[in-house]
């Protein structure tokens, strides 16, 4: 019976192809306002079904998890299991974890990913889903900044990790591309070189943008710059002042775990997202008691996202090609998702209506409020806690016991994003002397622990790196915390 299933949603997901294999008109017309709207859902989560029954029929690890689970067969899609690095990707070979078994070895990639808990994650990706990435990178990049040309100049970080050079393989046929990574130096001798009479679009991690346009000895004004930044949240004062330099500033969402480029600012998210930060009551109304979250929009017929009762995103890739499935994959973002047609009456009571606001597309929106495990996002790499204790533990025996710790993420007044590790000695345990030198040595384990963060110090600027502020024992602003309770390591 499964096997017969199995077949049969391969064929409903083969005929309702992604709205990125289709034409550009095609793509306006299906997720214009107003269409359609029920058809769309349907179709989205019936390509999400089809995904779970290929992937339980071709991957072995996926059986072997879904039998571990308890969930063969089964009867609404909500009871399949949720997968994430822990309890899936940790627990069977990347060959087991690949359709039949085993890895593709021609025209497929390896990625590679965080390497926050020590070591690296790789995901394998083949030609089909490439395609697909590319085609959607170049009808997000088209619906922004329209048709014509321009020279890019990526500037995120090349090498293995996913986004950098999957955004040059991407955009190669929409532009003429420059991969510089994250040197100001090169980007700004780029632009000198070929002269104001090109449009450009310059990508990379927002800190890295900021420290770029705060170059003084060069002549921005005479340009056509457009921004598009990735790898973390980024602030409306930020966002202002890499606008005194760029013509517009995008921020893209997506996860080397799943893809880049998931989910994409538009006009009306941004226009949202101005409307929520000035008006509490509007946010409460649409997600209730939270802060500023960032606003996407995303195509739901090629990723299937919901949100659990933890308000968990949870992604199913919607896709029968990818060498390895993700279905129901938990990221441990928090965020939820909300429908145009969910969204509209809200905006109503507000005065406010989804068309004026700018909205051309009617795809589901995704507000995103970072990682669910208390991770800091700073220059495109995240730190967690974890790694800060592992650092300080290191430390202990020279530098004496911790007492508690937190990290304090903050934007200065000239809106740069700034990081402090704040510590509170042990009790009887004096802070450092020298704060300098134990700032150093906090930094150097910090970099020790967490690769992501040792390649992302290298393109901080020396005035912006992470700082360390120690306290006495009882002095500090994470002293006094209920002890019946969770720690707050974010502050």
């Amino acid at each position: 019976m499964n096997e017969i299933f199995d077949r049969a949603f391969g064929f409903v997901a083969s005929k309702t192809g992604s709205a990125t294999n289709a034409s550009w008109l095609a793509y306006r017309m299906l997720f214009a306002p107003g269409m359609i709207g029920r058809t769309r859902e349907w179709i989205s989560r019936h390509r999400a079904t089809a995904a779970f029954y290929n992937a339980r029929r071709r991957v072995p690890a996926y059986r072997e998890f879904l039998t571990r689970h308890g969930a063969t067969d089964p009867r609404r899609f909500e009871e399949i299991p949720p997968m994430d690095k822990r309890n899936y990707i940790t627990q069977w070979p990347i060959e087991l974890r690949c359709q039949g078994g085993r890895l593709p070895l021609r025209d497929a990639v390896i990625d590679e990913s965080s390497g926050s808990s020590g070591t690296a994650t790789n995901w394998v990706r083949g030609a089909a889903e490439r395609a697909a990435t590319r085609r959607l990178i170049q009808y997000s990049t088209r619906a922004t900044l329209g048709d014509d040309g321009f020279i890019l100049l990526n500037c995120f970080a090349l090498g293995p990790w996913a986004t950098g050079m999957n955004v040059s393989m991407s955009l190669v046929e929409r532009s003429l591309v420059k991969s510089i990574g994250p040197d100001a130096a090169k980007a700004l001798a780029t632009l000198e070189l070929f002269g104001p009479t090109y449009k450009y679009v310059i990508a990379g991690y927002p800190p890295f943008l900021k420290s770029l346009v705060d170059s003084t000895d060069f002549d921005w004004a005479p340009y056509d710059i457009s921004a598009i930044v990735g790898g973390e949240g980024m602030s409306e004062p930020l966002r202002a002042a890499l606008n005194t330099r760029f013509r517009r500033t995008i921020s893209c969402f997506g996860a080397s775990d799943l893809e880049i480029n998931l989910a994409v600012e538009t006009p009306f998210t941004m226009a949202l997202r101005e409307s929520i930060a000035s008006n509490e009551r509007l946010a409460g109304d649409i997600y209730g008691n939270e802060g500023l979250p960032m606003v996407f929009q995303y195509d739901p017929l090629l990723t299937y996202v919901e949100s659990d009762a933890e308000r968990s995103l949870l992604f199913t890739l919607n896709r029968l090609e990818n060498v390895s499935p993700r279905i129901r994959y938990n990221l441990h973002d928090r965020g939820v998702v909300r429908t145009v047609a969910e969204l509209e009456p809200i905006l109503r009571d507000h005065g406010l209506t989804p068309r004026a606001m700018g909205l051309t597309v009617a795809l589901p929106v995704m507000f995103h409020w970072g990682r669910q495990d208390s991770s800091v996002a700073f220059y495109g790499c995240k730190i967690t806690p974890e790694d800060v204790q592992h650092a300080l533990l290191r430390l202990a025996p020279t530098m004496g016991a911790v007492a508690s710790f937190a990290l304090h993420p903050f934007e200065d007044a000239a809106a740069n994003k700034r990081l402090e590790v704040w510590i509170e000695m042990e009790r009887g345990v004096a802070p450092p002397v020298d704060r300098d030198a134990a700032t150093a040595d906090v930094l150097r384990e910090l970099a020790a622990v967490n690769q992501d963060f040792r390649e992302s110090a290298k393109m901080i600027p020396a005035a912006l790196q992470p700082t360390a502020v120690f306290y006495a024992f009882g002095d500090g602003p994470m002293s006094g915390q209920d002890v019946r309770l969770k720690r707050r390591y974010i502050m």
